[in-house]
């Protein structure tokens, strides 16, 4: 079952709305502090609805990948400003990558990140040699839209089809389909 992330700010209901529109069947709302009224919101709806804390998320720093209260890392792709002539700077290495395993962490694909980029080839290119590693070190990976708006979420459909597009198709299967969490 595809679980969309998404950051609201009072406009759950938008989310809920345009979810629905899309065959999402499930929303994982991220907040600082869990607002009070939202245990309404699943009576009104089908789209299965959880919520979790910011603070289980964070950016793909080597920092963040030993931290153990941090079970999700995203953003490798936008860590470094500049490519190398010679290579690619993803944000991720071999070294990050055996970490992570090691340390169970799940990476996340920000779609949000890479539609909205100004320069999306460059994102689009680290996120594949990311990918790569990824399927090298055989992370569990997690693609969703992190949308702070509801108008840019999007089919889980159009996600894993972006991710077969750049060759890996299993990959895309597994990030689209599973969200391995324990839920608050």
């Amino acid at each position: 079952m595809f679980v969309d992330i998404c950051i609201p700010k009072n406009n759950e209901k938008k989310f809920i709305e345009i979810a629905e529109k899309l065959g999402t069947k499930a929303l994982l709302f991220l907040y600082d502090k869990k607002p009070k009224d939202l245990n309404d919101l699943q009576k009104e709806t089908k789209v299965k609805l959880f919520f979790d804390s910011k603070k289980n998320f964070a950016v793909g720093e080597r920092k963040n990948v030993e931290n153990k209260n941090i079970k999700f890392l995203y953003g490798f792709e936008e860590l470094e400003e500049k490519d190398s002539v010679h290579y690619r700077r993803s944000g991720m290495n071999q070294v990050i990558g055996k970490l992570m395993k090691d340390k169970k962490k799940i990476l996340v694909i920000d779609m949000e990140k890479i539609i909205s980029a100004k320069r999306n080839e460059v994102l689009l290119g680290r996120l594949k040699q990311n990918l790569v590693l990824a399927k090298k070190y055989k992370l569990d990976l997690i693609i969703c839209s992190f949308a702070t708006k509801p108008e840019n979420l999007r089919s889980g459909k159009d996600y894993e089809a972006l991710i077969r597009v750049m060759g890996f198709q299993e990959e895309a299967k597994k990030a689209v389909k599973t969200l391995k969490i324990t839920f608050n």
